[in-house]
């Protein structure tokens, strides 16, 4: 049997995020064995400060090469990662472009606030991302929660959940238990991510603990607000800020940690809960986006309320308290994300969603 070809459009690595994290697992997965997979780069290719006409030229080169891309019959799948802002818009044009040449188009929804995006939206533009929505074969949110989220908006759009996946590692990791244990946060710093909230967690510990924050700025100069606020209220000895961390160095970090937390305000289904998870992490996570749908409280980790440090202090005090603890529920996180969110089921997923496509025999 004929694979089916499938354009696949995305941010790829190295870049730094969710996105990227799923492209750069599917790389890698048994995807390309089932379908003739292209990868299209999206993502930023053009350096700070440049013209404004240099980015148009960037981006109508994107658009020509994309076009070229479906001058062969059968028409390719054509799958589109996008998120929210201009990025949406953006993407939309590619959206476009797929369904003048025939091709049916998978719309692969991602991001923490793709909501509020939608609802912040003026009302030309919010019937515009509706439109575009509706011209999509299949429109792919990341959980049951978001498939609400979104079909409450885009009540005719064609929706599918297809959770993230992760690559499991081939063996288990040393796992420390004497010591204060070190917890990694592994994200954008930012309010969004609740580094705010964790910061006020770590002046409240009744126990040792330290965080190691890892990530890039979401919000302009948030890292040296964050060093700054550490300094202020002596916190050193509990919060490390590490700046960006990727590829293997960010693997190692994870292996060589007690545990995960991400106390988010808003999210989506975060790779880096996901990639703790696969490493034998306990995890102590806020109950918002499809967070409390992958971790089972006090089986797999905490479950706390987003904006309390109260209960994030007490959750992180718990898991220093109690090493027992952390060993058994990251014996069960790194179950739990094998059995539910490895790579191979997300592939899966994606199969069934292109087996629903016009044409493509999946």
């Amino acid at each position: 049997m004929t694979r089916p070809f499938v354009v696949m459009a995305g941010p790829l690595p190295p870049a730094i995020g969710g996105m990227a994290s799923v492209l750069a697992a599917l790389q890698t997965s048994g995807l390309a064995e089932r379908v003739d997979l292209r990868l299209f780069e999206t993502g930023k290719t053009t350096p700070p400060g440049r013209r404004l006409r240099d980015g148009v030229v960037i981006r109508l080169r994107l658009m020509r090469d994309w076009w070229r891309l479906f001058g062969r019959r059968p028409a390719p799948v054509a799958h589109i990662h996008t998120c929210s802002g201009l990025t949406f818009f953006l993407d939309g044009l590619l959206l476009l472009i797929s369904r003048v040449r025939g091709a049916p188009v998978v719309l692969h929804v991602h991001g923490a606030r793709f909501d509020d995006f939608l609802d912040d939206l003026s009302v030309p533009a919010a019937v515009l991302a509706h439109w575009l929505a509706r011209r999509a074969s299949v429109v792919v949110v990341l959980s049951a929660d978001w498939q609400q989220r979104i079909a409450s908006r885009w009540p005719r759009a064609p929706l599918m959940v297809v959770a993230n996946g992760v690559t499991m590692p081939a063996s288990a990791r040393d796992v420390a238990l004497e010591g204060a244990p070190r917890f990694v946060f592994l994200g954008s710093l930012g309010a969004r991510k609740g580094v705010p909230v964790l910061l006020k967690a770590a002046a409240l510990a009744q126990q040792p603990w330290h965080v190691d924050l890892a990530g890039g700025d979401e919000e302009p100069d948030f890292g040296r607000w964050v060093r700054a606020e550490v300094a202020s209220l002596g916190l050193a000895d509990r919060i490390g800020v590490l700046g960006p961390v990727v590829g293997q160095a960010k693997l190692e970090l994870l292996a060589s940690a007690q545990g995960f937390v991400l106390p988010s305000l808003a999210e989506g289904l975060p790779m880096a809960l996901l990639e703790a998870m696969s490493m034998g992490l306990p995890v102590v996570v806020s109950d918002v986006g499809a967070m409390p749908e992958v971790v089972r409280d006090a089986i797999d980790g905490r479950v706390v309320p987003a904006n309390d440090p109260i209960a994030l202090a007490a959750a992180l005090d718990r898991l220093a308290q109690h090493p027992e603890e952390r060993l058994r529920w990251g014996a069960s996180a790194a179950e739990r994300c094998g059995s539910m969110y490895g790579v191979e089921r997300m592939v899966e997923a994606i199969m069934g969603v292109y087996a629903r496509l016009p044409g493509a025999a999946a």
